[in-house]
């Protein structure tokens, strides 16, 4: 049975309704099995794993809601285990087949897949599966982030659909060689187990339902569920008005890649078209292929798509099959986000995936905000990328011991038309996402915590505030032969943009203190700053590799965080208040970047910052134009379609054009505004945000009203290019009035 064949049993609804709860309910059991037998960091602290229930042709019907990525991913799969396995070595009953190769499914090859068919009657009723992301599965760098790879071969195993498990016993013979390829076995070994337990949790519950309500009845509710899916989608769609959005991210290669020729900028480029009851995702125009490990297949750009389109167009729907079915992707083999065979990958979950995953958010974001009715779903970028963290070293045991420290994950949100961006939120990707607990931390490795918290001035300034990160400092004590691994993009490049005049949140930023006084400190009973310690202060990459850590040896982190929303210099007295009382804000931020007037007792004068801000305002009015104002004719003004919450497309005498909230024309609808507007560009990343690099190849271009000086957009384009075109009504769009 496929997807579009779903069985005719007639069901009344409150067994459907039984039986949808009941399969929500299995992946449920699935996931705390899964987490149950596993001891890995990434499954037991970031919940870095997901479950899923399928049709007899792979098709999701059920998934789990904890790393949405896997939904696509482990649905291409089970695909490839069927084209792959049906006749030769054959698919029966207990068995189970284990993947972890990206170019069938997985994002890379660290997610590691285990699919097991469901028969009932001796026939196929479904398929269950289960993944999670595994510490290591060797290659040339301990937890196969393979930094300076060129190839998928020096990326460790890398296995296509295989039989693991045959007629319910476990081949000691594949077990035995996966085993052999991975730094930490034992770890793996408990993780190879936690898959298998999930799935016969899942093949035993879906068994039982069979039994009691038939096969038949069962297979129809996961078909409906996925037409429930698809129409709610159709539908939500159908009330947008056809548009075509635009979204560049750029991935920085500071030259940390061994064979790297050049400090090259890479571009995930996106064309979101949406005609009707559909979605076209044009990644076209993205750059090749890199040299380095930075790329995605194309499983990897399909579970960035997924991880967008799930939370923010199908919040209300069950999350399956439907919802891609609405959905076309065009993006040709041989580029940075469908790379072509051997192409390394190993960082492409967290590179060029994670920027599809943000360039998608931000298209599918200024859709909605297209839209009265679903403009507070729309959310500035968040998180643009963690700076991975490998801790080695030789543990008690005298044995190398791998471990991967998640703090990088607790980012701060985008921000929303209607509030800020939440502070700590976490991975877009990751529904229900944790963080390392220290206390395992600090009893399993070789690191002290010195610090942890909230990170100040983290979060994109605007109207409304990205939200704030959780940054880091840590010390090597008692440590052998420690050496770190750390790589990250969001270095010279702010991935983490705002929206409708925000700005950008912090970029990663890491800082490694050698041969430290920080001992010493601790002596006299005050845990000191960063920047009060002693020591030397080694240059860091964002692609920095592995280096060694010593005793007394310090390294302090800041992940990115959540663009913001809207003019900076729209946020309210009160508010900017609150923020410096609560230590969101610095002093030093509110004055460079929201321009507030602080007093001699340091707070916000909400008269001198109001006058500040005007005289500000009418400075952007005397920034240059590239076009003047158009002709507009007279009479009465129409609002046709909200473009965000300060822009609005207007109808006038039988013309449409886009104006300000504060009644000026800017354009014709049918051109892009920036042009119109008033603009100037900035190297100076610093008076923006908390981030102090930029490449030398990007500028920031701000786009305000003529008019009243009002903030539009704050945009990263490379040096020279011509104005950013993102949204544009297309002729004849329908939705909503």
């Amino acid at each position: 049975m496929t997807a579009t064949d779903t069985p005719t049993t007639p069901i009344d609804p409150v067994t459907f309704e039984v039986i949808r709860h009941r399969l929500l309910a299995i992946t449920d059991e699935q996931g705390a099995t899964l987490a149950a037998i596993s001891g890995s960091t990434h499954v037991v602290e970031a919940s870095d794993y997901n479950v899923g229930l399928y049709l007899p042709d792979g098709s999701v019907a059920a998934m789990g809601r904890t790393i949405l990525s896997h939904s696509s991913s482990m649905a291409a799969i089970t695909r490839s285990v069927i084209d792959d396995c049906t006749e030769d070595p054959g698919i029966n009953p207990g068995d189970m087949f284990i993947v972890n190769d990206p170019w069938k499914g997985t994002v890379h090859a660290q997610d590691v897949g285990l699919i097991a068919p469901i028969f009932h009657d001796g026939e196929l009723l479904a398929w269950t599966g289960a993944m999670c992301h595994m510490v290591d599965v060797g290659g040339m760098t301990p937890g196969s982030f393979c930094v300076d790879a060129t190839d998928s071969y020096q990326e460790g195993l890398q296995m296509p659909p295989t039989k693991l498990v045959d007629g319910g016993r476990v081949r000691t013979d594949v077990w035995n060689l996966i085993l052999a390829h991975t730094r930490m076995a034992p770890t793996v070994n408990l993780d190879l187990r936690a898959l298998i337990g999930a799935n016969n949790t899942a093949v035993r519950a879906m068994t039982a339902l069979a039994e009691k309500y038939g096969a038949d009845t069962v297979r129809t509710v996961m078909g409906n569920l996925i037409t429930l899916s698809e129409r709610r989608l159709r539908n939500r769609l159908a009330k947008l008005p056809d548009a075509r959005v635009h979204s560049r991210a750029f991935l920085d290669n500071d030259g940390g890649l061994a064979q790297s020729t050049e400090d090259a900028v890479y571009e995930v480029d996106l064309v979101l078209t949406k005609r009707g009851e559909t979605l076209e995702f044009d990644f076209s125009a993205s750059s090749p292929q890199a040299k380095g490990y930075v790329n995605c297949a194309r499983s990897g750009m399909m579970a960035g798509i997924a991880a967008a389109l799930l939370p923010t167009l199908a919040f209300d729907a069950p999350w399956n099959e439907g919802l891609f079915r609405p959905v076309d992707v065009i993006c040709p083999e041989g580029l940075i986000c469908n790379a072509s065979r051997p192409a390394a990958v190993s960082g492409g979950a967290l590179e060029a995936g994670w920027l599809v995953e943000m360039t998608a958010v931000e298209c599918l974001s200024k859709l909605a905000a297209c839209s009265d009715e679903l403009l507070s779903e729309a959310q500035a970028v968040p998180a643009g990328g963690p700076d991975k963290f490998v801790l080695t070293g030789t543990g008690e045991n005298g044995a190398r011991q791998t471990y991967v420290i998640m703090d990088c994950l607790a980012t701060g949100g985008g921000a929303y038309a209607h509030r800020d961006g939440a502070w700590t939120q976490g991975q877009h990707n990751i529904e229900r996402q944790r963080i390392s607990n220290i206390e395992a931390v600090e009893m399993d490795s070789p690191l002290l915590y010195v610090w942890r918290g909230l990170v100040a001035d983290s979060g994109g300034a605007g109207r409304r505030r990205g939200g704030m990160s959780m940054g880091a400092v840590y010390t090597v004590r008692g440590g052998r032969d420690v050496t770190a691994l750390n790589s990250a993009h969001g270095w010279t490049v702010p991935n983490s943009t705002g929206i409708f005049g925000g700005y950008p949140g912090a970029q990663n930023t890491r800082t490694v203190l050698h041969d430290s006084d920080l001992a010493d400190r601790f002596a006299t009973g005050r845990i000191p700053e960063v920047d009060e310690l002693s020591g030397t202060r080694p240059d860091m990459r964002g692609r920095q590799g592995l280096y060694r850590l010593d005793d007394h040896d310090v390294l302090a982190t800041v992940p990115q965080a959540g663009g913001g929303w809207g003019d900076p210099l729209e946020r309210p007295a009160e508010e900017m208040q609150a923020d410096l009382d609560f230590g969101a804000v610095t002093p030093g931020a509110a004055q460079r970047i929201y321009r507030a007037v602080l007093g001699e007792d340091g707070r916000v004068d909400p008269e001198a910052t109001a006058r500040q801000r005007e005289r500000i305002r009418a400075e952007r009015t005397s920034w240059p134009v590239t076009r003047p104002q158009p002709r507009v004719p007279d009479g009465p003004v129409t609002r046709v379609h909200p473009l965000g919450d300060v822009l609005s497309v207007v109808e006038i005498a039988g013309s449409r054009f886009t104006a300000c909230t504060c009644s000026r024309v800017l354009a014709p609808a049918d051109e892009p505004w920036r042009p119109y507007a008033a603009f100037r560009a900035t190297g100076d990343i610093h008076a923006l945000s908390h981030a102090t690099r930029l490449d030398e190849d990007l500028e920031l271009r701000q786009y305000a009203c003529p008019g009243c000086g009002l903030l539009h957009s704050t945009d990263v384009v490379r040096r020279g290019a011509p104005h950013p075109d993102d949204v544009r009504l297309t002729a004849g769009a329908g939705g909503e009035r």
